[in-house]
């Protein structure tokens, strides 16, 4: 069977075998306590029986191969143990054991071992938790179990047992179907488990901890095939710092890569990124829940003053809009409420209608009538114990009433996250209505599910979705070396990057070719040595002539010898003085993402600003757009206090050029920096005043 099959095999077996001694009582009682209905095979020369299981003395003497198995043994064991689960057929296996390549030396020795040991086997870690699945009983767990049997949910995938362990704690009314911990992906990546995910239909949404990932390629490919399918991925990424970098790669040896390239490649194929776990869960309870908003408008129902304004300011800081209430409504409600209550969006019915569930289903129906993709009912549950709270169950009955005649998106959201208790969330969420715990945790989920459907609807809308695929970053053997400016910019100006129009020349040749390129002009020293000219005095600017072109090639030509550069010739080029802003285009190689497009505001304040866009490839002219737009410089450009605009559609084809550039070379580009691009006046193109190319021959 292939790698796949036999990954479906180990999360919906038939026969699981656990592998160990006394350690497996809890795993055992995990498996029993979900409700398995399979058989449980028990695998320990040296006991009879376990937790009342009778124990076989070898893999071999099994009656049948297992679909999936639960190794808890020592690293070294543990390679012996997969080679005879394979030997015997078995589906797959949850490795438990720590000691592997997360501790380097000796460790990745031992991981070359497990992969080769498990051939075609799906595995599982090592130095993982292992895996759930809460729809038909499996508990490949080993610690204890917190969750039971649903038939609709979210699956979780982590690369940390213990934040695995700790998700299925929550006191969030989130069902859960899956939850895998991944470990060190010594077999199988993060993308891997997508897939399998994607054709369980009990599978509304999944969320990931992760801190690297294994195959960028196959990631992206399974992502691709979730937002197809409507399937919402929420990402909790960690090592953004340079510290956390460093304990990630040591805590399952991955690798974290440039946090700039995950955010683009999130971006790209409509990931939700969140920030903490909290976020991670109401981010998925509003995904799984849920229908797709249409849109980006807001209603919001409140019944506090503060709880209006609190709200209002959380959405505008995710610039979701709340439009105001319409004739119709403001007829209906004004007949509704009372006269002091002030009709708007949020509106705040006031406690006037408190308990009255009449009347209180017909203001929320009315707010769901609205031009609104979304609406958000603010409540807040008294502390339990306090008395009744049949006020705030009125409420909810209301909402849910008024929800089941207009079916949009809906959520009740309170303000700390205690005060919405168990029973009223399991029946918000048996109606559809996502109950929010939080408000900076709710409103940041809410914002993420309208960017989320927005983004699908754009990558269902392409003609070619497979564009958006991602390609493993490899790079040719060899040594990189640098082109001198005037090869870097021939070579990137095949694929249509616009030049000045200069010519290269030696020092006797600098005055006849400046008279053909026409004054004034710009020198320049040139040499694959040479990468910072303006501080090696390698550039000057403004000559008029050819006698001050002569002076000026005579002293730069004796200032890079005395700095021991013997190899150099010299750029003349045209001066462009009628530029109206400066950009950077830069390619950056990742280990991971491979090439990834820089676009920024350039020149002098390109290290001043740190005002970029990241770009994966392959991009389009939409992309390039977005990224351009997103940058605070694109005001200089688009005639900023009555200054011209510039061309901006000359600097996308520029980049256009780079990325063409970046494919044909996708194997041998090491680096490539052009900066700056002069952006002329909109309708007069833009040109590479610099650039510079690293690359293996």
């Amino acid at each position: 069977m292939s790698l796949q099959d036999n990954l479906r095999r180990l999360m919906s077996p038939r026969h699981i075998v656990l592998i160990g001694g006394s350690n497996l009582e809890l795993p055992i009682r995990n498996t029993r306590d979900i409700g398995f209905d399979g058989e449980i095979w028990v695998v320990n020369p040296k006991y009879d029986e376990i937790a009342g299981i009778r124990c076989y003395p070898s893999i071999a003497d099994l009656p049948d191969a297992p679909d999936a198995a639960f190794i808890s043994v020592n690293a070294g064991l543990s390679v012996q143990a997969v080679a005879e689960l394979r030997d015997k057929g078995c589906g797959g296996v949850v490795c438990y054991a720590a000691g592997f390549a997360e501790v380097g030396g000796p460790g990745n020795q031992l991981q070359d071992k497990l992969i080769a040991a498990a051939g075609d086997m799906a595995l599982v870690g090592p130095n993982c938790y292992g895996l759930l699945n809460f729809t038909n009983g499996v508990a490949l767990w080993p610690d204890r179990l917190s969750g039971e049997r649903t038939e609709r949910g979210v699956a979780i995938i982590s690369q940390s047992g213990n934040v695995a362990l700790n998700l299925t704690m929550h006191d969030r009314s989130l069902p859960i179907t899956h939850v895998i911990s991944v470990g060190n992906q010594a077999v199988m990546g993060v993308g891997d488990y997508i897939e399998p995910l994607l054709e369980d239909d009990s599978v509304a949404a999944i969320g990931f901890y992760i801190e690297g990932l294994k195959d960028i390629e196959s990631f992206s490919r399974a992502a691709l095939k979730a937002v197809q399918k409507g399937v919402p991925l929420v990402v909790l990424k960690a090592g953004t710092s340079e510290i956390g970098t460093q304990l990630t790669m040591s805590h399952t040896s991955s690798l974290a890569g440039s946090d700039d390239m995950y955010q683009a490649m999130f971006d790209r194929l409509g990931i939700m990124r969140v920030h903490s776990l909290g976020e991670l869960l109401e981010t998925l309870k509003i995904a799984a829940l849920c229908e797709l908003p249409e849109g980006d408008r807001i209603g919001v129902l409140t019944c506090s003053g503060g709880d209006s304004a609190m709200l209002a300011d959380s959405l505008d800081h995710y610039q979701l809009p709340l439009p105001p209430l319409s004739n119709d409504q403001n007829r209906t409600l004004k007949n509704l409420l009372p006269d002091f209550a002030s009709l708007s969006n949020p509106l705040d019915y006031n406690t006037s209608i408190w308990g009255n569930e009449s009347v209180c289903t017909e203001v929320f129906g009315t707010m769901m009538e609205g031009d609104y993709d979304a609406t958000i009912l603010a409540l807040d549950f008294p502390k339990p114990g306090l008395g009744d709270d049949h006020e705030w169950q009125v409420a909810i009955n209301s909402m849910i009433a008024a929800h089941t005649s207009h079916h949009k998106t809906a959520a009740v959201i309170c303000n700390l996250s205690e005060l919405m208790p168990e029973n009223a969330r399991q029946r918000l969420v048996k109606a559809g209505i996502a109950p929010l715990q939080g408000l900076k945790d709710g409103v940041a989920a809410l914002a993420r599910i309208v960017r989320f459907s927005a983004r699908r609807r754009q990558i269902l809308a392409l003609d070619n979705p497979q564009q958006l695929l991602l390609r493993q970053g490899s790079l040719t053997e060899g040594e990189s070396r640098m082109l001198d400016e005037w090869d870097s910019k021939q070579l990137v100006a095949r694929y249509g990057l616009p030049l000045p129009g200069g010519q290269v020349a030696e020092l006797t040749e600098v005055a006849s070719i400046a008279d053909t390129v026409g004054y004034p002009v710009v020198m320049k020293g040139v040499s694959d040595q040479l990468a910072h000219k303006t501080e090696a005095g390698a550039v000057v600017l403004n000559l008029k002539d050819a006698a001050a072109v002569n002076a000026a090639a005579q002293q730069m030509a004796a200032s890079l010898k005395d700095q021991g550069l013997q190899q150099f010739r010299f750029l003349i080029e045209p001066m462009v003085s009628d530029f109206i802003g400066e950009m950077i285009i830069g390619l950056k190689r990742d280990e991971q993402f491979g090439l990834a497009l820089i676009i920024g505001t350039g020149g002098i304040l390109v290290n001043l600003l740190n005002d970029s866009a990241t770009l994966l490839l392959p991009t389009s002219r939409d992309a390039i757009h977005d990224a351009l737009y997103s940058l605070k410089g694109i005001k200089l450009l688009q005639g900023y206090r009555g200054r011209p605009e510039g061309d901006i559609e000359a600097v996308a084809d520029a980049v256009l050029a780079v990325a063409d550039f970046a494919q044909e070379h996708w194997q041998n580009i090491t680096e490539l920096d052009i900066n700056p691009l002069m952006v002329r006046p909109k309708g007069k193109g833009a040109v590479a005043a610099d650039a510079l190319v690293r690359m293996i021959d």
